[in-house]
């Protein structure tokens, strides 16, 4: 069963000192272990004489614990290594039992709840898949509980709301629909315009999914699915994302797209109610302030018990949700509900457990590499033939024999923002499809919207990260002098420091976060830009690195060490008290931008856990896009931090940069990380798709 050079409590300790697990992974196990202590001697007194079962309880537990920790949601009893569980470079132990024996030897644990896919165990509450034990076997998968109860409801949920019907389609739908996306010539067009599929899809399911890379159109697609929504009824919608910064976008992204359309409808102005254009909402929040944050409690506000007050519930930067606040979001929304999810099944998953929005995509991928696109509509007949008469396309070859939850699901194919010959479009692609020998043209072709810095390290430094960090000085010049005029809005001098950003694959060493942001910050005060004299000094970016739901700010806000020029903030407590006898210069504040385009002004005493930010990791840069971004790879990286380095992070951040991409590297640490892919162990999309 299991060999061991050492007890596993003993290992345990040395594998957490080796960084392999982690110190709750080690607790966890032991804990675990301790609770179930009775049953491990009952089942080892009834099979063998030498503590085996305990020895592999504790063994499996760390493993689980250890996938958690790496943000998969299950630990797969077939991807273990059984001559190297823990992947050390010399093993001190091993399983000695087949993978088959394996699942088959743990489904024999009182404390783990083995469970069929095609039926409901006695040990399941029906209708809830709560289960009493503190780990669940299913289908060669194993969970902890609490995430397998997320797991199993969440694919509940969509499963659910992928069956229901949306608005009722009528002739003024359709004729709605023609003029919101009128037909273009097809040497212009691309054969299929997906906006207006998608819009569709959307108007008639409650559930959608418009997934799509960036300047693909979501933001347009969805404010005109709400307008056309906004002429059958008055719905209640809300606008929502992951953080503050993608909130912004999304507010910002919405009122521009409301400008364009109000212009490209004005000649329909007799054939269509443009006045319903105001009932399309502008302003979004976080999903954090749309459950309701209760201070001091992981619980919200909202759930299911206390369920949210909207008809239509759209989530930008999908990617960016992981599976335990996805289900608090379903849970929470009311039985007749309506839900859009937007985003790009391309980019990095979410930091916590799990990959939702790439697993609900996950039966639209195809098999074979050599195709034109990764990824096929997959349509029910009936619906095809529905959609195909409400959008005037033939999409009957997208025909499937076991479509799932397909129908909710639409692709946006064609980028606007990335002309076809464009560098940044073009990287892009390369990468996403791991294409090496496509990426290498691409960086050879010398775009100008491109530029590669080499690694060049000599005696006296790395001249790459000279001009990188020159290249910083350059950029974050205009900001600071900004800052330092008396004539420059906070709005301003803080949108003027969003067009450059330096993008980091890791927070730790010298192309990591810190040292990246140790290295501008002096090549800043060289040239005179900054005074790091005091921690808060002006002009200092800002990251904020935890919760806190007092003051409004949230992981991964980002904000600006200000002056305070408002002078009802200078201490003056009533209009008619006497000034004081000389004037009271402006303090330093610190200034967020808030989802509806306000400033949020915070005492830097008070802010929560934050650091510096000229530079930001990749994952944090999620849901933002810069004029200008650089991307800064490790020169020579650990086996650890090649673990990091995929084509998702790498896709991420060249699609943050709207004009310019520059990268510091090396050739071979590009295309290591251009060909790797991401894998997150998790059971929701064969729950989905299968």
């Amino acid at each position: 069963m299991i060999q061991s050079t050492q007890p596993i409590n003993a290992l345990l300790k040395i594998w957490e000192t080796e960084r392999l697990i982690t110190p709750l992974d080690r607790h966890f196990a032991l804990e675990l272990a301790q609770l179930h202590q009775s049953q491990l001697e009952t089942l080892d007194k009834a099979h063998t004489s030498d503590g085996s079962y305990r020895e592999l309880f504790l063994l499996i537990c760390a493993l689980l614990s250890k996938q958690l920790s790496q943000q998969h949601t299950c630990l797969p009893i077939h991807q273990i290594a059984l001559d190297n569980p823990m992947l050390e470079q010399v093993a001190h132990c091993r399983i000695t039992s087949s993978h088959s024996e394996l699942t088959a030897i743990l489904a024999q644990f009182p404390c783990i709840s083995s469970v069929s896919s095609t039926a409901e165990p006695e040990s399941l509450t029906a209708g809830s898949t709560l289960v009493s034990t503190p780990i669940v076997l299913d289908s060669g998968d194993l969970y902890l509980q609490r995430y397998y109860q997320f797991e199993t409801q969440v694919s509940d949920y969509l499963i659910q709301l992928s069956k229901s019907q949306g608005s009722q389609v009528t002739e003024a739908t359709k004729a709605s629909l023609d003029i919101l996306f009128p037909a273009s010539p097809s040497d212009v067009a691309p054969v299929f315009d997906w906006q207006k599929i998608a819009t569709a899809t959307a108007f008639s399911k409650k559930l959608a999914v418009i997934t799509g890379g960036p300047g693909t159109g979501k933001t347009t697609t969805v404010t005109k699915l709400l307008f056309l929504l906004s002429q059958e009824s008055l719905m209640t919608i809300r606008l929502v994302a992951p953080t503050g910064k993608a909130a912004a976008r999304l507010s910002e992204s919405i009122k521009a797209s409301k400008v364009r359309l109000k212009q490209e409808l004005a000649p329909y102005a007799n054939q269509i109610n443009l006045d319903n254009l105001s009932r399309v909402p502008e302003e979004a929040s976080t999903l954090h302030r749309l459950l309701g944050v209760i201070p001091n409690s992981h619980q919200f506000r909202h759930h299911k018990d206390n369920p949210l007050r909207l008809d239509l519930l759209v989530i930008d930067e999908a990617s960016m949700v992981d599976l335990p606040m996805m289900h608090k979001v379903l849970s929470a929304l009311p039985s007749h509900a309506r839900l859009i999810l937007l985003g790009d099944q391309d980019q990095l998953a979410s930091v916590e457990a799990g990959a939702v929005l790439a697993d609900i995509c996950a039966g639209l991928k195809l098999n074979n590499p050599h195709a034109g696109s990764k990824w096929q509509m997959r349509y029910s007949a009936h619906y095809a033939q529905a959609l195909s008469s409400l959008t005037g396309f033939d999409l009957n070859r997208f025909i499937s024999e076991s479509p799932k939850i397909g129908d909710s699901l639409c692709m946006l194919m064609h980028s606007h923002r990335f002309k076809g010959d464009a560098g940044i479009g073009q990287l892009a692609a390369a990468v996403n499809n791991s294409d090496k020998a496509r990426i290498m043209e691409v960086w050879q072709k010398g775009y100008e919207e491109l530029t590669w810095i080499e690694h060049q390290k000599t005696h006296n430094g790395n001249t790459g990260l000279d001009e990188l960090l020159s290249l910083a000085v350059t950029h974050y010049r205009r900001y600071l002098e900004l800052a330092k005029g008396a004539n420059s809005t906070p709005t301003e001098i803080i949108d003027c420091y969003n067009e450059f950003r330096i993008l980091c694959a890791m927070r730790a060493g010298e192309y990591g976060v810190d040292g990246i942001n140790l290295g501008v910050t002096n090549a800043l005060k060289q040239a005179k830009l900054i005074s790091t004299e005091l921690e808060f000094y002006q002009g200092r970016p800002v990251i904020i690195q935890s919760n806190d739901y007092n003051l409004g700010l949230f992981n991964g806000d980002i904000g600006l060490i200000l002056l305070d020029s408002d002078q009802s903030q200078q201490g003056l407590s009533d209009k008619n008290e006497a000034s004081p006898p000389h004037h009271t210069p402006p303090r330093l504040m610190a200034h967020f931008i808030q989802a509806d385009g306000s400033i949020l002004k915070v005492l830097p005493a008070r802010l929560p856990s934050h650091d510096t930010c000229f530079a930001m990791t990749v994952h944090k840069s999620q849901g933002s896009e810069f004029s200008s971004v650089s991307l800064v790879l490790p020169l020579w990286p650990s086996l650890a931090q090649k673990q990091l380095l995929t084509k998702e992070l790498v896709y991420t951040a060249i699609t943050r940069a709207k004009q310019h991409f520059t990268c510091l590297g090396s050739q071979t640490v590009f295309e290591h990380a251009s060909l790797q892919a991401t894998q997150r162990s998790s059971g929701l999309a064969r729950r989905l798709w299968n």
